[in-house]
Order: C-alpha cells, then sequence, then structure tokens
C-alpha cells in the first residue's frame, strides 16, 4: 500500500482514522503534534516546543522536518500515514526528498463541527486511544475511563476554544496551497466528514487507498 499524508482541520477526525489505518494495515502512524507532546521538559528547547504548541502556534520548518526524518529512520518497512506534516510548502518539498510514493488524503470538516469535537476530545494516557464526550459513536462506556486498557482518559492542553481557533485559522491559511500543491500533481483526494461517523469515513478512505 502506498504511504498517505492525511489532512484535516484541526479536530477533523484525522488521529481515530489513523488509528484505524494502523490496526487493520499495520500502518507506521506520525503524527508530528504526538511527536511534539512527547519530548520531555528535560531542555529549554523541549521546553519552548510545549509552550508554542500550548498558545496553537506551529514549530519551525526545520525543527519539524528534522524530526520527522529522525522518526522516519526508526521505522519498519510497513506503509505510513503522516498526519501533520507537511503544513506548508516548504515542508512539503522537503517531504519530496523522504520518498515519493504517497497519496494525499484531505478530512473536510466545518469549523462549528471542528469546535465542537476538539471541546469533547479526550485520549487514554496510557494507550493513546481517543473518544469524544459529545460523540455517541466516540463515547467511552464509562466516562472518564478507556475501554481498551482501564487508562484515564485525559484533555489535551490545546483543546480550548482559543487555542483552536488560533490552529484553525493557521490550518485555513496554510491549508490551500497545498491542496493545490498536490492537486497539481494528482496526489489529492477529498472527503467530507461533517455528518460522518469514523467509521464511515474509514469506509471511504480504503475505497482510496485499494
Amino acid at each position: 500500500m502506498k504511504n498517505i499524508v492525511i489532512y484535516g482541520a484541526p479536530a477533523a477526525g484525522k488521529g481515530s482514522i489513523c488509528e484505524k489505518l494502523v490496526e487493520k494495515y499495520k500502518y507506521n502512524h506520525i503524527s508530528t503534534g504526538n511527536l511534539f507532546r512527547n519530548l520531555d521538559d528535560s531542555t529549554e528547547f523541549n521546553r519552548k516546543i510545549h509552550e508554542t504548541i500550548a498558545k496553537g502556534n506551529l514549530v519551525d520548518d526545520e525543527t519539524t522536518s528534522k524530526l520527522v526524518q529522525n522518526h522516519l529512520e526508526t521505522l519498519d518497512n510497513n506503509p505510513i500515514v503522516l498526519d501533520g506534516f507537511p503544513r506548508n510548502l516548504n515542508q512539503a518539498k522537503i517531504l519530496d526528498t523522504f520518498f515519493d510514493n504517497y497519496i494525499v488524503i484531505n478530512i473536510e470538516v466545518s469549523e462549528m463541527v471542528a469546535l465542537e469535537r476538539a471541546l469533547g476530545r479526550v485520549t487514554c494516557s496510557k494507550c493513546g486511544k481517543i473518544y469524544n464526550k459529545y460523540s455517541e459513536s466516540m463515547k467511552p462506556l464509562k466516562e472518564g475511563i478507556c475501554d481498551v486498557c482501564g487508562g484515564d482518559l485525559v484533555g489535551r492542553s490545546d483543546d480550548n476554544e482559543e487555542s483552536f481557533k488560533t490552529r484553525y485559522n493557521i490550518y485555513m491559511n496554510n491549508v490551500e496551497s497545498l491542496l493545490n500543491y498536490y492537486s497539481e500533481k494528482n496526489l489529492l483526494f477529498i472527503i467530507n466528514s461533517d455528518q460522518k461517523s469514523p467509521n464511515e469515513i474509514f469506509e471511504e478512505i480504503e475505497k482510496v487507498i485499494k
């Protein structure tokens, strides 16, 4: 299967889709957001990255690209799904130096739907499974507890309305040129997610990758 670059505004549902790609097709999932959040606070460099993310801003291209490249070098030969990279044309051109066998999927979502999803999103502190307390299809069976491993469910520090609006606006300002870039290369597939469950979105993605 081909590598995938997956796009979508904050809370479009990229994380849930990536979970399914990993579970069913053994994709290696690289989320730049997770890479940054998983950095410890042992250095000033790492602390500044965490401060940048908490404010809803983006880390610079050089740092982001190097972190992704270093992580790619640790992976096996299974296909890769990139979530959160590249975020601008400069990063897109850097990605083309890493590999060229990929497609691009954009999950469209309206701002109001994305905001509701962001404010309701919680993640297992142990296994990383994603839930949403406002979604009937994504609620945990027991509030605050992971269905899979029993871990505590926690919200992300950047899942607040102010941070969401900053991230959403940054994303929308950057994504058009990227989508045009990939459309011209005949690599782009678009899926609207507003009225669809994660399973329905995944079924459409399966049609694309197969």
